[in-house]
């Protein structure tokens, strides 16, 4: 009998014990809630290698198209360091530049240098994550991002393998731009970015032409 009671009396304490602490839980259910409930990640990015295509639309007088690799690393779910995006570029004259040179003798093709490499460092800034459901069919993870660092140019306006470097210009300029990203596993995703550069420096020549250089970018990248 007075085990009975015992075992009542330390059931009802065991019941008072808890209603703090179940109260607690719930404020601060209700506080983390107040908007509704956050998601967390479900992919989680460390070190990110991407390749893939680099096209060059701004400059009038001749278009680039290319191919580019970079190495992020991911420190935490809103910044990541692109240690350095790197990418080379073969230009096709605009009819414009064939015209100016059918037309005007006097006109060099020198006088025309394109971008032929590049290299970029850049601060990643993760600006949303969601999910989305493609035809209820399936769940699609995206983020979408904005970047920001620096810039060297190598233009030319002569093919590399020509090695004609008298007329070539070595640039730093400030790049920045966004960019989207879609996974398709939590190692493989696909990035579409979009970024200018402001060039700002010619260190062979010592001038500043703050000229603009848009790059349209598709990557394949792989988590490792």
């Amino acid at each position: 009998m007075r085990t009975a009671r015992f075992s009542l009396v330390l059931l009802v304490m065991s019941v008072l014990l808890s209603v703090p602490s179940a109260r607690a839980q719930e404020q601060s259910y209700r506080e983390k809630s107040a908007y509704g409930p956050i998601q967390r990640r479900l992919f989680e990015l460390n070190h990110e290698i991407s390749i893939g295509w680099a096209y060059l639309p701004l400059d009038p007088f001749a278009k680039g198209y290319g191919a580019q690799l970079s190495y992020t690393i991911h420190f935490n779910h809103f910044i990541a360091l692109e240690l350095f995006r790197v990418g080379w570029t073969y230009n096709r004259d605009s009819k414009l530049k064939t015209k100016l040179l059918d037309q005007m003798p006097d006109v060099s093709p020198a006088e025309f240098p394109a971008v032929v490499f590049f290299e970029n460092t850049n601060l990643i800034f993760k600006l949303l994550y969601g999910k989305q459901s493609l035809f209820n069919r399936t769940v699609v993870h995206f983020e979408v991002y904005a970047t920001l660092g620096g810039a060297f140019l190598f233009r030319n306006p002569y093919p590399i393998w020509d090695g004609d470097l008298n007329n070539a210009r070595y640039e730093f300029g400030v790049n920045g731009g966004f960019g989207a990203r879609f996974w398709f596993s939590p190692r493989w995703s696909f990035k579409i970015d979009l970024r200018d550069t402001v060039v700002m420096l010619c260190f062979n020549r010592g001038d500043f032409p703050l000229e603009n250089s848009a790059l349209v970018g598709f990557s394949f990248a792989v988590n490792i």
